[in-house]
């Protein structure tokens, strides 16, 4: 395990850096775009307001995906075969399904998976493609079960997505464990994903439960 969290970002050059950049700009100028209908919202009449609500969720959602997505960039540390421990990056799609809902969550998990693969993927085989990207990340919509209660949804929505790479890592991975003397390929995925999901899990819930993340949530994301 290597600490990394500014080494990835002075390494970066060509299409990962232009999509850090990217996606950076397009994070800021959909922060000013909610803020500025955060205000504009207090005094729209309700029809405009039912009008307003596919708009607002595609709006709050690509801000939530991008800011994920920058995060995923601040990698506290990697391990030798896949995986890291970043700067809270599943906790904006979290905050995102558990605001909007289900429908909304699970859409901006399975995209959120899409973006990973384009970040770059780790592939063996094509059920552990699945199992690791689309299954996985698709698991960062299950806090939307649990409507404002984020730290309960992010646990859930975490120890989700770190089962499901417990499963693909015993099934295509299980020889990795030899070389640490780890011959259960089960134990092995499962402290390998809780060296990282779990731990990625845990400071998710920890920032989850901080009252200035909760007042900043209130602001920006919509009531109700």
């Amino acid at each position: 395990m290597e600490f990394r969290l500014f080494q990835k970002l002075g390494s970066l050059e060509g299409l990962e850096l232009y999509l850090l950049l990217g996606a950076a700009l397009i994070f800021a100028a959909l922060l000013l775009a909610v803020l500025r209908y955060r205000r504009t919202q207090k005094d729209a009449p309700a029809s405009a307001t039912k009008r307003g609500n596919r708009t607002r969720a595609l709006v709050y959602g690509a801000m939530c995906l991008t800011l994920s997505f920058v995060l995923s960039y601040f990698k506290l540390f990697s391990m030798p075969f896949g995986g890291s421990i970043t700067l809270v990056s599943m906790l904006p799609i979290m905050i995102y399904a558990s605001y909007f809902g289900p429908a909304c969550g699970f859409l901006a998990g399975f995209a959120y998976a899409l973006l990973q693969i384009v970040q770059g993927a780790w592939i063996v085989h094509p059920v552990q493609f699945v199992l690791d990207y689309f299954v996985a990340f698709t698991c960062l919509g299950l806090p939307s079960l649990f409507p404002k209660k984020l730290p309960l949804g992010a646990a859930v929505g975490g120890v989700a997505r770190m089962l499901v790479s417990t499963v693909s890592g015993a099934i295509f991975f299980a020889d990795g464990g030899l070389d640490y003397g780890i011959a259960n390929p089960w134990a092995y995925a499962f402290l390998y994903n809780l060296l990282t999901i779990g731990v990625d899990t845990l400071l998710c819930v920890i920032v989850a439960c901080l009252p200035p993340v909760r007042r900043l949530a209130g602001r920006i994301l919509p009531e109700g």
